[in-house]
């Protein structure tokens, strides 16, 4: 697929969304313009490493992601959300929206031909979910302003899984109930579907997709996370209202997964990447070794 002549801005670009897009973007053959505040340090140097045309940018800073947007074709746009790794003690969910309004007032403003924004599964049901109810306001932004756009929501990634947060003392450690299905996506993937939109904008400009690989009960996981590494893994039920006394917010987001959860239709994405990974393939490509580091802690 050659697309030498037509660049993308990738904001975020040394996060774990958005080094995906551009690995894949790279591989593609886009032209490449990564967009990072610290475009000396070492994430950064890899994606010059890659082939990226590293830029420094702060999503809090309009005038750097109008300058960083000049000539591209398309943006890619993803935020931090309250809590993130790297992100100040302060930082909120109001930030979260800011940053992502900023992003698309720069990309009407330079007349972006195409933007995509990773939003996150059920962003459009009301969960209630701050964490969630911010990336809905920001699509409700973007199609405000009626850009070009496509918003990818991603459900929960496979890569919580080997998260200090689940995946501790030997146990996987879930407030999700066992007979409950919890839809997962690789972080690669949201790169490959990235990828496509910026492709085949006749197919995804307009539209909205949720993403997801894989959906698993929290005991096949754990008998997944067996299969790979060979270590008895056992799922422990975290009683969501005992998570409620010190993370409400975090309780409401479980609440929400164990009634409604995510609905993306895994055979439909697959038919559009066919090499979509489920959880074992996850495994076993790149996910094996990040488990068993998290179980070495």
């Amino acid at each position: 697929m050659a697309n030498n002549d037509k660049t993308i801005l990738v904001i975020g670009a040394t996060g774990n969304q958005g080094g995906a897009t551009t690995t894949r973007l790279l591989a593609d053959g886009w032209r490449v313009r990564a967009m990072t505040r610290d475009p000396a340090g070492p994430a950064a140097a890899a994606l010059a490493a890659a082939g990226a045309e590293v830029v420094a940018g702060d999503m809090a800073q309009p005038a750097t992601l109008l300058d960083g947007m000049r000539g591209v074709y398309g943006v890619f746009s993803v935020q931090p959300t309250q809590g993130s790794a790297g992100t100040p003690a302060d930082f909120t969910v109001h930030d979260e929206i800011r940053w992502g309004r900023n992003v698309a007032d720069a990309a009407k403003a330079m007349e972006v031909s195409h933007f995509v924004y990773a939003s996150v599964g059920g962003a459009e049901r009301g969960s209630g979910v701050p964490n969630v109810e911010s990336k809905w306001s920001i699509e409700q932004h973007i199609a405000e302003l009626e850009l070009p756009a496509t918003v990818l929501r991603p459900v929960s990634f496979m890569e919580m899984c080997a998260s200090p947060f689940f995946l501790r003392d030997g146990k996987l450690m879930l407030a999700i109930r066992p007979e409950v299905p919890w839809q997962l996506v690789a972080a690669a993937d949201v790169g490959h579907f990235a990828a496509l939109a910026f492709a085949r904008p006749g197919e995804f400009v307009g539209k909205a997709i949720e993403i997801a690989g894989d959906s698993l009960t929290p005991p096949q996981l754990a008998a997944a996370i067996r299969e790979a590494t060979g270590h008895d893994v056992p799922y422990v039920p975290v009683p969501v209202d005992a998570l409620r006394q010190i993370n409400p917010d975090g309780a409401r987001a479980f609440d929400w997964l164990n009634d409604k959860g995510y609905q993306a239709d895994i055979d439909a994405l697959r038919a559009l990447h066919p090499d979509l990974m489920s959880f074992d393939t996850w495994l076993a490509r790149v996910g094996k070794e990040k488990v068993e580091a998290a179980l070495t802690r």
